[in-house]
């Protein structure tokens, strides 16, 4: 997989996003989150997040989620990596609009997820944790282009 190309190309992106089955797109988002567990201070505007992802009957409050880790980044300009954030805030939206629930966020929003991952990973400088995101997103880009 080419970590460069993740990072640039929106197509790519899309392609991987819509690579993974629907039902699974909030967890995906969520396992890629959770990535970063040990390496940052996740904000509980974020881990509030993973419970209503585990939950589908609970993807509607995906929306009030959104806000929350929005405002958390609005007030919290020196927290870093921004990427992270961003990633939360992608997750989010995702799960909302899986949620069926009225004014859906940009269907588009998932196909960043990927980029904001790759350069979530590579802010840390470690090897380690951009292999592990290589890997989550690879799961199941690859399993697609095979069955092409």
């Amino acid at each position: 997989m080419d970590i460069e190309k993740i990072k640039t190309d929106i197509e790519l992106g899309k392609r991987i996003f819509e690579s993974v089955p629907s039902k699974v797109r909030p967890g995906f988002g969520t396992s890629l989150l959770m990535t970063f567990n040990n390496s940052i201070k996740v904000p509980t505007e974020v881990t509030g997040l993973y419970g209503i992802v585990e939950d589908e009957k609970r993807w509607s409050e995906a929306h009030q989620q959104f806000n929350k880790i929005r405002v958390f980044l609005l007030s919290n300009k020196r927290f870093a990596p921004e990427t992270f954030l961003l990633l939360a805030e992608n997750v989010a939206k995702v799960t909302y609009n899986l949620s069926g629930q009225p004014a859906p966020f940009d269907k588009d929003s998932g196909w960043y997820i990927s980029s904001l991952a790759i350069r979530t990973a590579e802010s840390f400088k470690d090897k380690k944790l951009v292999d592990e995101v290589t890997r989550i997103l690879g799961i199941h880009y690859k399993a697609d282009t095979n069955a092409r």
